[in-house]
């Protein structure tokens, strides 16, 4: 049985859409992991870039309500929903999330959660052009009081240890976002790439194949695949290399 990976995407869309959307990373990663995919459980408006190419593809979901005010995404963080898919991920024994945009700082939310009460089967989140909690303290561009109390809380409650892997879009409008959330990840296990492009799936091929081995080389030691680096013992983990993705 091969081990399972989630994907979780972003805010107006759904689990279809994401299935199209994350497939250059998904074709790559698909010999290896059983692929996931979940829908949110909220109804909401298509999300940014979804019309009109996703016209008619709906429910268009989203997880939480992260925009009428802090203690709204924060009955999301504290309340039963989030526990409701940490249990479910538990029980499914996933190794690994990709998230998009919100569904990336949900997946940060529920592996904190489960690495807060003991769970240790997520090694690895790729979080891609992911928004960060209270989105960092600001709403409109401005800073807003009650959410950078709420941001400034949700960071104090701890990092998440497992290994991670950010994807930063160069010309995102929120990767102000994005690299605030890299911060809710242990240093010593995180990694940053920066692409070209705006908020969505990176297209390259490049880009794909480099997640794919940063994913594949967080779960190797669980699931025994032979990992070695190119030319020698460089440690670091963009040298590594599998012959199936070369």
């Amino acid at each position: 049985m091969k081990p399972k990976l989630l994907f979780l995407h972003g805010s107006g869309t759904n689990a279809s859409i994401f299935r199209i959307q994350s497939r250059k990373l998904a074709h790559l990663l698909k010999p290896h992991f059983d692929l996931l995919y979940f829908d949110a459980p909220i109804p909401c408006d298509p999300g940014p870039g979804v019309l009109p190419f996703f016209e008619g593809c709906g429910p268009y979901l989203t997880w939480m309500d992260d925009v009428s005010g802090p203690r709204a995404e924060e009955a999301y963080y504290e309340g039963d929903a989030i526990r409701d898919l940490a249990r479910e991920v538990e029980q499914m024994r996933v190794v690994g999330i990709v998230g998009f945009s919100m569904g990336a700082k949900v997946a940060m939310g529920v592996v904190r959660l489960l690495e807060a009460e003991g769970g240790a089967n997520i090694r690895v989140v790729a979080a891609v052009c992911g928004t960060v909690p209270f989105q960092g303290g600001y709403i409109r561009g401005l800073l807003d009081e009650a959410r950078e109390k709420a941001y400034q809380g949700s960071l104090v409650k701890g990092v998440v240890q497992a290994e991670s892997v950010h994807l930063i879009g160069d010309g995102d409008p929120w990767r102000v976002q994005s690299e605030k959330l890299v911060g809710f990840f242990a240093e010593e296990g995180r990694r940053v790439i920066r692409f070209e492009g705006e908020h969505h799936m990176p297209a390259d091929d490049a880009v794909n194949r480099e997640v794919a081995m940063l994913i594949l080389a967080a779960v190797d030691e669980i699931c025994g695949w032979r990992m070695k680096p190119e030319g020698g013992t460089s440690p670091e983990r963009s040298l590594y290399h599998l012959s199936w993705l070369a």
